[in-house]
Order: structure tokens, then sequence, then C-alpha cells
């Protein structure tokens, strides 16, 4: 059985289709605590923090959320298979290793993505077909392992007050920002945050720029499996849709981004995931 927690930002119709069960993550808002995508969709969310002016905080998974979802296929007969949340970004693959030791069982495997929302869906959608494939468990952890450090990932950010708020934007750089429209542009690498460029002006010109470094990153490969999260409007989305497809991906999926990500970069936020398949391990 194949799970993964909420930050995978997957569509419920691939997940109900292809049997992949989402553990969802907690939030923390005023005095109150959600699961992710269950009690509280990212919209609401995001409409509740804008009319209270609060921030609202993810919160990890505890081993104790693993051992019920463990037992729940382990008593069925099932292998296991968690891919989860980057281990830097999240205390859940801690929680999830310390269930698994408790259990004292050698059927449940983990995976550490080092990622997040478009790429921990696209690391799951890579499982998916694997197990399609005939792959155990096992196996398929091992493929997936090696497939962590090929995963290319870009985010964009258009949502700077609550970057500011969250202390990752000093006064002076969200002052700037707010008065050019800077959008920030970051990657993910070994789920490590890194700022690579700050776009200014309207949002179609920051995806473009986005497209531009997605095109760089290929070297005129083909881009394979194309991954998408988002919080935009319908007409962004439109035009993030006729900007990808300028790739040729083999295929697209496209989700609403999630709670957890959703309460740090708010609305006006993308993020891209791909496989670079060319990639050398060192």
């Amino acid at each position: 059985m194949i799970l993964t927690d909420s930050t995978s930002d997957l569509p419920l119709e691939f997940t109900i289709r292809e049997d992949v069960q989402i553990i969802p993550l907690f939030i923390r808002f005023e005095d109150a605590v959600y699961k992710d995508g269950v009690d509280i969709s990212t919209k609401d969310l995001i409409q509740k923090m804008k009319e209270s002016n609060e921030i609202a905080r993810s919160m990890g998974l505890r081993a104790g959320d693993f051992h019920i979802a463990y037992n729940k296929y382990i008593r069925r007969g099932y292998d296991v298979l968690y891919i989860g949340i980057g281990s830097n970004l999240s205390s859940s693959i801690q929680s999830a290793l310390i269930a698994k030791q408790e259990l004292g069982k050698t059927n449940v495997h983990i995976v550490d993505s080092k990622t997040t929302s478009a790429g921990l869906g696209l690391l799951v959608k890579k499982a998916v077909e694997l197990r399609k494939e005939g792959l155990s468990a096992y196996e398929i952890k091992n493929r997936l392992d090696a497939m962590v450090p090929k995963i290319k990932t870009f985010y964009m950010i258009s949502d700077l007050e609550l970057l500011y708020q969250g202390l990752r934007l000093k006064k002076f750089q969200y002052k700037l920002g707010k008065l050019l429209r800077m959008k920030p542009l970051v990657t993910l690498v070994n789920d490590q945050v890194t700022m690579i460029s700050r776009p200014l002006g309207k949002l179609d010109h920051t995806i473009h720029t986005m497209f531009k470094h997605v095109k760089r990153e290929l070297k005129h490969e083909s881009v394979g499996d194309l991954v998408i999260t988002h919080s935009v409007d319908e007409t962004c989305l439109g035009k993030l849709e006729k900007e990808m497809s300028h790739l040729k991906p083999s295929s697209m999926m496209i989700s609403m981004i999630g709670c957890v990500l959703g309460c740090q970069v708010g609305e006006g936020a993308v993020g891209i995931a791909f496989m670079d398949m060319h990639h050398e391990s060192k």
C-alpha cells in the first residue's frame, strides 16, 4: 500500500483512482487545530488568515499517527510504503521511522522525498507507475531513493506579506518587494530552500521567468512528467498551462496547493516539479 502525507498536494481523483492513501498533517490557527484538506481547505484557510491578520502554523505528524496508518494495512496483509515530506522541512519522516521501529515490522518502507508539494507528488506518481509494473514495496523504495536527487522543483511566491510575517523576509526586503511587486522564485535542493530569482511586476512575467528556468534546466531534453501545484485564479492558471505546454511534457498533473504550504505562501503561488533523468548522483 502506498501512503503519503497531505503535503503531496495530489488531486483527489488521482488518489482515489490509484489507491494512494493520504495522511493529513495538522494546521494550528488561532485556538483551533485542523486536519489539512479534511477539516479546512486552502482557500478557506487563506481567507481566515486575511480576515484575522493571524498566521497559521503546520504541525508534523506524530509516531502515533503512523501507528494507526501502518496497522490499518499491515493487519490486512499489505506491505506499506510511506513517501513523505522532506525531513528538513518537517518532523514527519522522523516520526514515521520511530513508529516503524516501535512496531518492529520489516514490511514497512519509508522514503524521505527531501521535498514537498509538486516534488513529493511527482515521486508518488512514480511509485504508482512502478507498482503497476509489478515491483514490490521494497523494490519501489530503492528506485525512489535513487530518483530523489533527480527531482527538480521551482516555486514562485507572490504573497510577500506571509513571508514577512513568517520571518522569512527582512523589513527592508519586504517594503522594497511590495513597492516593486516582487515575486521571489525559489528552488529546493536536498529540502533546503534557495532563492534563484526575484522577478518584478505582473504575475504573467513571473510565470514566463519560471518557464525559462525550467527550459534552461532541461537543456533541450524532454521534460517527461510535469507536476504543477498552485494557488492562482483560473485566468492565471490558464496562462500557466499554456506556457508549460510549450515544454511538451509526456504528462501534466495540476492541483491546488494544500494548507501546509498554503499557509506559508498564500495566494498567487506556483510550484513545478519534473525529473532530471541526466542527473549524476555524487
